[in-house]
């Protein structure tokens, strides 16, 4: 995968993201991802490579700092799970939180089913889990909205 396929994936989703309340922008990720999801086995979609796309949320985080994009790790999660998903991987995205010095920090994650975390800015140590995405899920619950 490529950086340039990467960044616009990125920056699809942070306009989504932007545009609406978190829920209702995750679903509708989700909803545009599930036909590339659904399709993926009749479309041969090679082995996404776990490994490269820790190295292109690290890449999306150096933007961020040289000041030459903007990112959040929930934008970066969210984008890293939705290639997941449009290559036809279930995979969760995590929310948790800690106290650090009498503050609350919050981070974002994607876990993948086989419990395999990614996690660029590798942040999860002793964070307490507050919140679990599922792309499927949401999909599915659209669906029958729609009914």
């Amino acid at each position: 995968m490529n950086e340039c396929y990467f960044t616009t994936i990125h920056g699809f989703v942070r306009f989504i993201l932007l545009e609406y309340d978190f829920e209702e922008a995750y679903e509708k990720i989700a909803v545009h991802m599930y036909p590339l999801y659904a399709s993926a086995t009749d479309r041969k979609v090679n082995e996404i490579d776990i490994d490269e796309l820790y190295r292109l949320g690290q890449l999306l985080y150096r933007l961020d700092e040289d000041d030459h994009l903007v990112t959040s790790c929930v934008s970066i999660a969210v984008t890293i799970q939705a290639i997941l998903f449009s290559g036809g991987y279930e995979s969760d995205l995590l929310i948790g939180v800690k106290k650090i010095d009498q503050k609350l920090f919050s981070h974002a994650w994607v876990q993948l089913k086989n419990g395999k975390k990614i996690d660029p800015n590798n942040k999860i140590e002793d964070l307490k889990v507050l919140q679990i995405y599922d792309m499927s899920k949401f999909t599915e619950r659209w669906v029958l909205s729609s009914l």
